[in-house]
């Protein structure tokens, strides 16, 4: 059966191994809002690169959205994490992990210097500038500004951490093992080596320069990047157990694993970075979240749905998932074919059109322009309107695409609306023709021709007929 693992305890598990990959870096991982429950955001200053710091968190994302097909699908990734004191393995609830990497005012100043050095003191950082060559770095042509900001995130900041990681390095060389192995009591929650079915025998807890490094090695444990600890390959399953008393043996001699007390062993503290589960993190002007709150589920097209932890036909065979909106019961794969309660469903295609019409093609228009042989809209509609109108063209089934900065609707292979920003309007003349492109200007059009809510208006309005009357005319 599949394991599914909620996003609060994913978000402390990757807060923990971020910890554990970049120390000295600071981040922020929490639970983002919305559809809260199912994204995590990550938040850091300078430190290590976007790269870096998406090869922790990309493995830990359980499925990613799928603009064309407008769903959710799985990545297939798994993530082991600490659940009341085990280690649990399973598919993350997580559908999306936004890194936000801020610069600081030091490095931006760093960086506009470098800016200064190649294209000169006097020039202006408001105005567009060429491509140049940074510390062998290319930095593409565009303003200023963001050349300024290319140059803090492609030379500065590596350089800088790479900087801080080698002064972390000297500055913490490798201990003498003791003679005499150190009271418990020192070492606090410590190393804890321990052994599972699933993961083997592993260790964590280590730290950089703690000394643990050589012993490890020399047992045969390897260092797992992604997971942030030391596992002995070929122990998983039962049989692995054998090798755990082995690998506590060689840590105790070297000092590094207290005695076995039965107190430490028994309940090991728990990592800071693993208490997060308890009370995840929010901010300090966000209501904090009660227990009695009713979970929002995984989005799975206008369905809110929770795993019940049941077989759906009994023991062993695939988990139950029950909607919060409208109580059917499914396999996960079986919701995308089921129709939730109307009210949902309206606000489902709402939130779906509300998300087309943020491309960036459409993201700065306030006005839209829509030609449509289907209702009475008329061509010039506000952001609000063209929602409403695209989510009723969803609700009937049709199909979206995009062309040159424009969003089209088809049906049976045939364009049947166009959405896209309105121009900004054009001086014209304030006489009124008689016609406009062949149509005969009317008498309170004639009059208001140069305003426009009532000439301009009606100048799209024909614009538009004309332009689907040749569309029509080329589809059919």
């Amino acid at each position: 059966m599949t394991q599914y693992i909620d996003a609060r305890y994913v978000s402390a598990e990757l807060k923990r191994r971020l910890t554990a990959e970049f120390p000295g870096a600071k981040f922020s991982v929490r639970r983002g809002k919305g559809t809260g429950s199912a994204s995590i955001d990550v938040t850091w200053t300078d430190g290590p690169t976007d790269t870096d710091v998406a090869a922790i968190a990309r493995p830990m994302q359980g499925s990613s959205w799928n603009g064309y097909e407008e769903r959710y699908e799985s990545t297939g990734n798994e993530v082991t994490v600490t659940i009341d004191g085990e280690r649990v393995t399973g598919k993350p609830v997580v559908d999306h992990i936004s890194l936000h990497h801020e610069v600081s005012d030091e490095v931006r100043a760093e960086a506009l210097a470098l800016w200064k050095t190649a294209n000169g003191e006097d020039t202006d950082t408001q105005a567009t500038n060429g491509g140049f060559t940074c510390e062998g770095e290319f930095i593409g042509g565009s303003w200023g500004v963001n050349q300024v900001l290319d140059i803090a995130r492609k030379v500065v900041l590596p350089r800088r951490w790479k900087a801080a990681q080698e002064a972390a390095a000297v500055a913490a060389p490798e201990p003498t093992a003791p003679a005499e192995p150190a009271p418990a009591a020192l070492f606090g929650p410590g190393i804890d080596v321990t052994h599972t079915e699933g993961e083997g025998v592993v260790a964590r807890g280590t730290r950089r320069g703690d000394g643990s490094a050589p012993v490890l090695r020399e047992q045969g444990l390897k260092w797992h990047r992604k997971e942030g600890y030391w596992y002995l390959p070929g122990t998983r399953g039962a049989a692995g157990a054998s090798r755990l008393e082995d690998v506590r043996a060689a840590l105790r001699a070297a000092g590094l694993f207290p005695a076995p007390t039965g107190v430490l062993e028994a309940a090991p503290a728990a990592d800071p970075g693993e208490e997060a589960p308890a009370a995840p993190e929010v901010a300090d002007d966000q209501p904090t979240e009660t227990a009695t709150e009713e979970p929002r589920g995984l989005e799975c097209g206008a369905h809110r749905v929770r795993n019940t932890g049941e077989g759906i036909d009994g023991p062993d065979t695939a988990y139950a998932f029950l909607c919060l909106t409208c109580d059917q019961r499914a396999r996960l794969v079986e919701f995308e074919a089921l129709r939730c309660t109307d009210k949902a469903e309206d606000a489902y295609l709402l939130t779906v059109a509300a998300r087309l019409l943020d491309d960036v093609g459409l993201r700065d228009a306030d006005v839209f322009h829509i030609v449509c042989n289907l209702g009475d809209w008329a061509p010039l509609q506000s952001r609000a309107e063209a929602t409403r109108f695209l989510a009723a063209q969803l609700q009937t089934g049709a199909a979206h695409h995009w062309y040159e900065g424009e969003l089209r609707l088809s049906r049976g292979g045939k364009t049947a609306a166009y959405i896209k920003p309105a121009p900004a309007p054009q001086p014209c003349d304030q006489r009124a023709p008689e016609t406009y492109r062949g149509v005969p200007v009317p008498a309170h059009v004639a009059a208001a021709w140069g305003e426009q809510s009532t000439g301009a208006a009606w100048r799209e309005g024909v614009d538009a007929a004309l332009t689907f009357a040749v569309l029509a005319q080329a589809g059919s």
